[in-house]
């Protein structure tokens, strides 16, 4: 009951209670809301305007997604490219040291014909210990300094004091390529020039 001078009004019991408990649950979501976020307590009437929501969770994920997509996406050729290097080292390693023990064998050997099965035996056993396919393998003789490739090859001697390049030729093949692709077009090559004579004085 509200008294105005020499006016009385009766305010309903109703109303006030419902003015109350709307001040009440204003208070509390003003609080709630101190953060940018509405939280809801127990018994609490909120009306949601929006400032709930589950696009934080949302974000992450997706970030989560994208990171892990960008790794897959470089990881792959970067291993890709690490092996194919690893390859060719590997058969170059492996050539130029079949090259050298050719030379040893071939200037070691009773005959020419002898030497060049030898060549090509231990050229051979030099490709399959650094796992290199000897598919392929070619041992040529040519002038020395020429090129193994382009290079005419020359019939190979053992007379002391001549000099030239033995060569051994593979074919490297790439992870992941078949070899019907890239042919015999990948090759490295190995060289060694013999002096005929020096390894036979060194016996």
């Amino acid at each position: 009951m509200t008294c105005r001078g020499s006016v009385f009004r009766a305010v309903p019991t109703a109303t006030r209670s419902a003015g109350l408990a709307w001040s009440a649950n204003r208070g509390r979501v003003a609080v709630a809301r101190a953060g940018g976020r509405v939280q809801r307590g127990p018994g609490d009437t909120v009306i949601d305007d929006g400032l709930v929501d589950d696009t934080a969770e949302s974000d992450a994920g997706r970030a989560l997604i994208e990171v892990v997509f960008l790794a897959v996406l470089i990881l792959i050729p970067t291993v890709y490219i690490l092996a194919s290097v690893m390859r060719i080292q590997s058969a170059t390693f492996a050539v130029t040291q079949g090259a050298r023990d050719a030379g040893r064998v071939m200037d070691s050997a009773p005959t020419v014909t002898a030497g060049v099965a030898r060549a090509e035996e231990i050229a051979r056993l030099a490709l399959t210990d650094q796992k290199v396919s000897a598919d392929g393998m070619d041992v040529r003789f040519v002038a020395a300094g020429s090129d193994c490739l382009s290079g005419s090859e020359i019939t190979p001697t053992l007379h002391p004091g001549d000099v030239y390049d033995i060569c051994v030729v593979a074919v490297v093949s790439f992870p992941g390529v078949p070899s019907v692709v890239t042919g015999s077009q990948n090759t490295v090559s190995g060289v060694f020039t013999l002096h005929v004579g020096d390894f036979r004085e060194g016996q």
